[in-house]
């Protein structure tokens, strides 16, 4: 086995094992509901850069990292396109697929 075979078994073994560190969540996207393993990561989205905000006095932007394994998807959603996380409604800004992991930036307005 190399390592990007191992990788993959990881992602699901480990990664997004509900025993670990995944949470079963249901999304929906694209007009189907799917409950699946998912990580996500506040602290890892603050990482990015931000450019600077104009948004009206006590609305701030939530942005988060979502990691869900592609076997559990079967598809990659696409960037621009809205995503809902439990009771929250994200905007897709960046999509990524590495090592049968996607990981999705996410973004949302809230008060």
């Amino acid at each position: 086995m190399n390592l990007k075979e191992q990788m993959k078994r990881d992602v699901k073994a480990v990664f997004h094992n509900t025993d670990e560190f995944a949470e079963k969540t249901e999304i929906y996207y694209d007009g189907e509901y799917y409950t699946v393993p998912i990580i996500l990561d506040y602290e890892g989205a603050q990482d990015r850069k931000k450019p600077s905000s104009d948004n009206a006095g006590g609305i701030f932007r939530v942005d988060v990292k979502l990691y869900v394994a592609f076997s559990d998807l079967n598809f990659i959603p696409r960037q621009g396109a809205n995503i809902e996380v439990g009771d929250d409604i994200f905007s897709i800004t960046k999509v990524g697929n590495e090592a049968g992991e996607i990981i999705l930036d996410l973004e949302r307005l809230d008060e």
